[in-house]
């Protein structure tokens, strides 16, 4: 991915093809049951929960999943089809099969988002916000507390996720036993489309890509900013189409067999997302003061993503990290992975997890 609004290009263009004809009334087709299926959790130990927990007087979708219920607790927070709200990782069961060996996997859909959506009837809650889904997952984590048995849990948020979850863990460290950044957002998008054209620019340059360079010229640093002309997206879009860190191959499959997910759910998602923008994601985008997020922090804090992740540039994620002061903290870029590292680099994401959170996390759990 080249820049944030790219990530929303794209994601569009990805929804065209989810949206493509599978046959008659698949719209009401149902995935088979996580028991019935691939997804099945064997262990007598282990835990396969999914249901619309009441949380804020809304029904919200969350599923808890783990080969143990012994491990510790890891709630994901956003997504990576987007920067802003209204991306949620809940349909990508299969990514996250390997992390349920160490991890008890909460996926949550957000109030206008995933699932939660589709229940309220594709339309927006009016009071949604930052803080309106900072308080929301609050709420959820002494809700799985409870429900777990857990004194504290880990906190991992993804895009617009680490927003929300930098939030929760300054508000209630008594609740979290780490927080991770994946694809933490510590800039606007402004500062962080500037870093994604001055990186394309580096590699068209060091590669004497001349068709890149001359879109490039086309484009500007800036080609989303409003009032958007299509010919500059275009430019931009062509240059950046060979440097790409990689992207996962099988997203729909994906929402298409995940446990519990209908194809009017997936599709949902795609008018969640272009939502939540238009309500709020711009502004967030553009006006939120990051300088909010941090630097002192209870809970111990680690940042695990892509090398070339540039819709969260690494090299601000690293250096925002670097001012925190926090009582552990930990780091690791994956190699050639960008925002999608826990999708397309899953096994090295879940060893990082292991190496630097995981220890953290039981040793809170036996205090």
């Amino acid at each position: 991915m080249i820049s944030s609004s790219r990530s929303r290009v794209l994601c569009a263009l990805s929804a065209s093809l989810l949206l493509c004809p599978v046959g008659p009334g698949a719209a009401r087709a149902q995935s088979p049951p996580a028991a019935s299926s691939e997804f099945a959790i064997s262990s007598p130990k282990g835990i396969d929960e999914e249901a619309f927990v009441d949380i804020g007087g809304v029904r919200q979708w969350v599923t808890i999943r783990g080969q143990d219920r012994g491990n510790p607790v890891l709630l994901i927070v956003g997504g990576t089809a987007v920067d802003g709200p209204g991306a949620v990782m809940s349909p990508f069961v299969r990514t996250f099969l390997p992390w349920e060996r160490d991890f008890t996997v909460v996926q949550w859909d957000p109030r206008g988002a995933g699932k939660t959506f589709a229940e309220a009837g594709k339309e927006l809650d009016p009071s949604l916000s930052v803080d309106r889904l900072v308080g929301d997952g609050l709420e959820l984590t002494d809700h799985l507390r409870t429900r777990l048995g857990k004194r504290k849990i880990v906190l991992l948020g993804v895009n617009f996720g680490s927003t929300l979850g930098v939030k929760m863990a300054l508000a209630r460290p008594d609740a979290f036993s780490a927080y991770v950044g994946a694809g933490q957002i510590v800039s606007n998008r402004v500062d962080r489309e500037r870093f994604g054209y001055e990186r394309l620019l580096r590699l068209a340059t060091a590669a004497g890509d001349q068709a890149a360079l001359a879109d490039l010229q086309i484009s500007g640093p800036a080609p989303f900013r409003e009032p958007r002309d299509p010919a500059r997206v275009a430019a931009f879009l062509r240059a950046g189409a060979k440097y790409r860190p990689p992207n996962p191959t099988d997203q729909v499959r994906q929402v298409l067999s995940a446990p519990h997910w209908t194809v009017a759910d997936a599709t949902g998602m795609q008018r969640a997302q272009a939502l939540n923008e238009e309500k709020f994601g711009r502004d967030w985008g553009e006006h939120f003061d990051f300088s909010t997020l941090g630097p002192r922090f209870r809970v111990p804090v680690f940042v695990i993503q892509g090398e070339d992740n540039d819709t969260a540039p690494t090299p601000m994620a690293k250096a925002w990290l670097d001012r925190v002061t926090a009582p552990k903290k930990g780091f690791a870029a994956i190699p050639v992975a960008g925002n999608h590292a826990m999708e397309t680099h899953t096994a090295a994401f879940l060893a990082e997890l292991d190496r630097l959170v995981r220890p953290v996390a039981v040793a809170a759990d036996r205090r």
